[in-house]
C-alpha cells in the first residue's frame, strides 16, 4: 500500500484512513518514528496487551532458566 500526504506548515502529516484501519489506530493511538538513512519508517506503538496470546499454541519447551542456589550472606 502507497500513498502521499502533504506536510502541514505546523510539521503534521495525516495518515490516510485506509492505513489507519490496517493499522488498527484509533484516535490516542501512539506511532513510532525511525529515520534510516535518508528513509522514514513510522509504525504504531503497541502497547503490550497487544502481544498477549500471540505465541498460543506452539511448544515453547522449557523456556524458564534455571534458578540460582540460594547464597549465603555473612
Amino acid at each position: 500500500m502507497i500513498a502521499e500526504a502533504t506536510v502541514s506548515s505546523k510539521g503534521q502529516v495525516t495518515l490516510p484512513a485506509a492505513m489507519r484501519a490496517k493499522l488498527g489506530l484509533t484516535p490516542g493511538s501512539r506511532i513510532r518514528f525511525e529515520l534510516r538513512e535518508r528513509d522514514l519508517l513510522v509504525r504504531p506503538d503497541l502497547p503490550m496487551s497487544a502481544y498477549y496470546g500471540m505465541l498460543k499454541g506452539y511448544d515453547l519447551g522449557d523456556i524458564e532458566p534455571p534458578k540460582e542456589k540460594d547464597r549465603d550472606f555473612e
